[in-house]
């Protein structure tokens, strides 16, 4: 179950950095309340995964996903650079998550 909320906190992570993207340097009000929730939710569930999961485990699994989310939405809906390079170091930082999933 943890590890659930764990994930559920990452994909939260996404949206508070997209919605803060979003909501021009918090000019965009309906997009600053997003991000705000976004934001909270995903340090509420962090916290209740953290319970069972180690904190150093947690939080790299977390920025993990947070990170590369960011990436994926970044590159296909924001026009953001593709390259090789990109796209090896983000399967880098993926497959560093599923390690520490596996081996923690």
């Amino acid at each position: 179950m943890e590890w659930i909320l764990l994930v559920i906190a990452g994909f939260f992570e996404v949206a508070f950095v997209v919605n803060m993207k979003l909501s021009d340097g918090f000019k965009n009000s309906k997009y600053t309340f997003f991000t705000v929730i976004s934001a909270a939710l995903s340090f509420f569930l962090l916290s209740l995964a953290l319970k069972e999961i180690s904190v150093g485990t947690g939080y790299a699994v977390w920025t993990g996903i947070g990170a590369a989310g960011s990436v994926v939405i970044g590159m296909y809906f924001f026009q953001e650079k593709k390259s090789l390079k990109k796209l090896f170091f983000l399967s880098c930082i993926i497959f560093g998550v599923v390690g520490l999933k596996l081996f923690a």
